[in-house]
């Protein structure tokens, strides 16, 4: 069961740009980011009411999940948002998957004795970044191009923010809430905080007044639910099961679909074919996750997290 858990969680992940896409064609990026963390926060709230399970936190350790919340939600979601007004949902994928490439090296460079660099690591991330600049180059080409669309390569820009704020996100949760907080607890408090802060934004930025019509087209209502339940609640949930099923390295294996799955299901959706140098850059990138990941030292931690 937990195999279909896995393949069900790199689906969500997955296919959640298309979503995206669908979503910010219809509503501004501050809105759309607010209108996620929303209805995450009334499923989990109305779930942790049903099933009675306690979501209360001292005051003193509220910081914790509100921080960690600014980073896993609430401004990705913003960089997520914005920068795929500019890009196919198949892109936004690819730099989802380099999420594991920036977890290593903020962790290596500031959870000490957690992990470290090797000749193998080392190589994994000089390979990834040589991944990411094949991933720009279509967006480095339209912007010197006198002829083609300039917001492409801040569209890039803003989509890798996304991605280094995943892993500021993973690592702080690693560093300030082992043994401090439930998941629940957490949870429940980083979709309040990261809510509150996406509405205040929405506000100061003024969200555009999409037509009746627009709000009401079955492609955005059922895009807007299905990035925020599936791709986001429903994926959490399966993530913690298989978190502690198999352990941290294992669990995020599913990363490694994402990009792959993303390309999919924007070609099935859309027709988008990705650039070449697109898919040489999903290619290297994956190489590098692996050099990075599937060492010795990284193996034995996982069993030690999985305990």
């Amino acid at each position: 069961m937990n195999v279909f858990y896995f393949f069900l969680l790199a689906f969500f992940w997955g296919t959640a740009y298309v979503g995206v896409k669908y979503t910010v064609d219809v509503f501004d990026p501050y809105f759309s980011s607010f209108l996620r963390a929303f209805i995450g926060f009334v499923f989990f709230a109305g779930w942790f009411l049903l099933t009675k399970q306690s979501f209360y936190l001292p005051r003193k350790e509220a910081w914790r999940p509100w921080l960690a919340g600014m980073l896993i939600m609430g401004i990705p979601f913003i960089f997520l948002y914005w920068g795929q007004q500019f890009l196919p949902p198949g892109t936004g994928g690819i730099f989802n998957g380099t999420v594991p490439l920036w977890v290593f090296i903020i962790a290596a460079l500031t959870l000490k004795g957690q992990d470290a660099f090797t000749w193998r690591k080392a190589i994994g991330v000089v390979v990834g970044f040589i991944g990411l600049m094949f991933v720009f180059q279509p967006a480095l080409v339209a912007y010197t191009s006198a002829s083609m669309d300039k917001m492409a390569l801040y569209g890039s820009i803003s989509l890798l923010l996304m991605a280094i704020c995943y892993a500021c996100g993973n690592v702080l949760i690693k560093y300030i809430m082992i043994n401090k907080i439930t998941w629940q607890q957490s949870v429940f408090h980083q979709y309040l905080f990261s809510m509150v802060f996406l509405f205040i934004v929405s506000l100061l930025a003024g969200p555009k007044l999409p037509s009746l019509e627009q709000v009401l087209s079955p492609k955005v209502i059922i895009s807007v639910l299905y990035v925020a339940l599936c791709s986001s609640a429903a994926a959490l949930l399966l993530l913690m099961k298989l978190l502690k099923e198999w352990g941290a390295l294992r669990a995020s294996m599913a990363t490694y679909l994402v990009p792959f799955i993303a390309v999919g299901s924007d070609f099935l959706m859309n027709g988008r074919i990705p650039d070449k140098y697109e898919v040489i850059g999903m290619i290297i990138i994956i190489v590098s996750l692996v050099l990075i990941q599937f060492d010795k030292t990284s193996l034995k931690q996982d069993q030690a997290d999985k305990h």
